[in-house]
């Protein structure tokens, strides 16, 4: 089993949560520890704790982490919506007494974790400012975050949420030589749940899945609204799956094609980026993905929940 931490800016876009349930269903990763960032942590924190608790790891803490950018010049995106689907009323969700950078530390320190990264990376930063040590004692970390322009999709954005939105510390965490993997955009746009594969999930009878399914429809009208204007977009579309897809990398990669890249990471104009450079240190990066296939194996895998 591979020890994992899950850095996550879980309740916005449901793929988080999605990812979430995927790593809980794998016996490849044995979850040590959850931290969340961007914006109301407390509420990314219990949206995590309760889906650990329903499915039977509470003993897996989870800390609230940083809430805004590195030099806090920008706002993290928060839309409002955040805990729908999958908090109630009422819920006891006891989280972790330390901040999440310090239980990032301590468990990074402590386990030599794989880390998953599927948010903006300013706890990671914060701890590797806090405690250089962390650097050298992450076994692999793993973001979802990047574009290339490696794809032959049009309506592909040319920059991600992930890396952009706090680019300080995506310049700290990527420019420290820990070993990486990174899953682009132009990756998992391909990546797609539609209307149909939600339909099968709600097949399942897991109290899990069937809370995950709500999550999932609460944001599915968010996700339309977000993309009715772009050309060509499909409106059976109910979420991408970038960061399930994240998870996913980490311990099968059968429908993946994976490179290695020279990158230097840079800030310009304001903009983080990732630049080509020979002499620069090398990042893995996933280049292209067998999408039906791996919608096959996720919804095989979260099947399992019970």
């Amino acid at each position: 089993m591979i020890p994992i931490l899950l850095d996550t800016d879980i309740g916005t876009d449901v793929d988080d949560a999605i990812a979430l349930a995927l790593l809980l269903a794998s016996p490849e990763l044995d979850l040590k520890a959850v931290t969340t960032v961007s914006g109301g942590v407390k509420l990314r924190a219990r949206i995590a704790k309760k889906m650990l608790t329903m499915a039977g790891r509470a003993e897996v803490p989870v800390a609230a982490g940083i809430r805004d950018p590195l030099l806090r010049q920008r706002n993290f995106l928060w839309m409002g919506h955040e805990g729908s689907g999958i908090i109630n009323d009422g819920d006891t969700l006891p989280l972790a007494d330390a901040h999440g950078v310090d239980l990032l530390i301590d468990t990074v320190m402590r386990e030599h974790p794989h880390v998953v990264a599927i948010g903006p990376l300013s706890n990671l930063a914060v701890a590797i400012i806090k405690e250089p040590a962390v650097i050298g004692a992450i076994a692999h970390l793993t973001v979802m975050g990047g574009a290339f322009g490696i794809s032959d999709d049009p309506t592909v954005p040319m920059v991600d949420y992930n890396l952009l939105s706090d680019p300080e510390s995506s310049l700290v965490v990527l420019g420290a030589g820990i070993p990486t993997t990174l899953i682009p955009l132009d990756v998992t746009w391909k990546v797609r749940f539609t209307e149909r594969e939600l339909a099968r999930l709600r097949a399942v009878k897991s109290p899990l899945v069937q809370k995950l399914c709500d999550a999932i429809e609460t944001w599915w009208p968010m996700h339309q609204t977000l993309f009715a204007g772009q050309q060509g977009y499909p409106h059976d579309v109910v979420a991408f799956l970038h960061d399930p897809l994240t998870v996913a990398a980490v311990f099968e990669r059968s429908f993946l094609t994976v490179a290695e890249r020279c990158l230097r990471p840079v800030i310009s104009d304001g903009l983080f980026q990732l630049v080509s450079d020979a002499t620069a240190p090398k990042f893995e990066v996933v280049e292209q993905v067998d999408a039906p296939a791996f919608v096959e194996f996720l919804i095989e895998r979260i099947a399992r929940l019970r």
